[in-house]
């Protein structure tokens, strides 16, 4: 009788999730799995032989295996509501460090948030915003940003946060603080910091000044 043996890579599924899978460009199921060694009898796996070979990660929609070290990038509706909730944080943040009262900056801190995708987002929700929100918890939230956006979104992020602090004047020295640990956060050094301020002011009134 003749027998038939050998030793086979099989996969075993460790679990199950969702993540973003960049050849499809989208969210996708994942399946995590173990790549062992077994020994086969007539092309039947009987029994591992050796240690654990690796690991990878396989989409489920189109068959991809990445490296599990993927599954550290935020899905496209986490990374979506992490800028929300980046938006509103450093949002009032600017506001406590200027002036919460002014109409102008108070505007200015909705129309950041609804253009990060919080289309409902008004003054009901600043004011319980102003109320609850903790302003320590800014880093957190930009952690993933410095990962995910890349240098145009940085810089519009910060924009967007500078105009808060402009829209009722130039800005004070707490205001630029706001504006300097958010921008060294995200990985902007401080002449980009400056340019935007710069290129925000000008903009807007080409004979006035960035800061008091």
């Amino acid at each position: 009788m003749i027998l038939i043996w050998g030793l086979r890579n099989r996969a075993k599924t460790v679990s199950t999730g969702e993540f973003f899978c960049s050849r499809c460009g989208a969210d996708r199921s994942y399946v995590l799995q173990q790549i062992r060694r077994w020994f086969t009898l007539f092309f039947i796996p009987l029994f591992p032989a050796g240690k654990v070979l690796g690991e990878q990660v396989k989409c489920s929609t189109c068959g991809t295996g990445f490296r599990p070290e993927v599954l550290n990038t935020p899905t496209s509706a986490s990374f979506s509501e992490n800028l929300r909730g980046a938006m509103r944080v450093a949002s009032m943040s600017m506001l406590a460090a200027g002036d919460p009262t002014s109409n102008a900056a108070r505007a200015a801190a909705v129309d950041a948030a609804r253009k990060t995708g919080a289309e409902n987002y008004d003054e009901s929700w600043l004011v319980h915003d102003l109320a609850a929100l903790d302003a320590s918890q800014l880093r957190d939230y930009l952690g993933p940003l410095a990962q995910g956006l890349d240098p145009q979104g940085k810089e519009t992020f910060v924009e967007q946060v500078a105009r808060i602090g402009l829209a009722d004047g130039p800005l004070t020295a707490s205001e630029m603080q706001v504006l300097e640990s958010l921008s060294a956060t995200l990985g902007l050094s401080a002449a980009h910091l400056r340019g935007i301020v710069v290129s925000i002011t000008t903009a807007t009134d080409p004979g006035a000044s960035a800061l008091d």
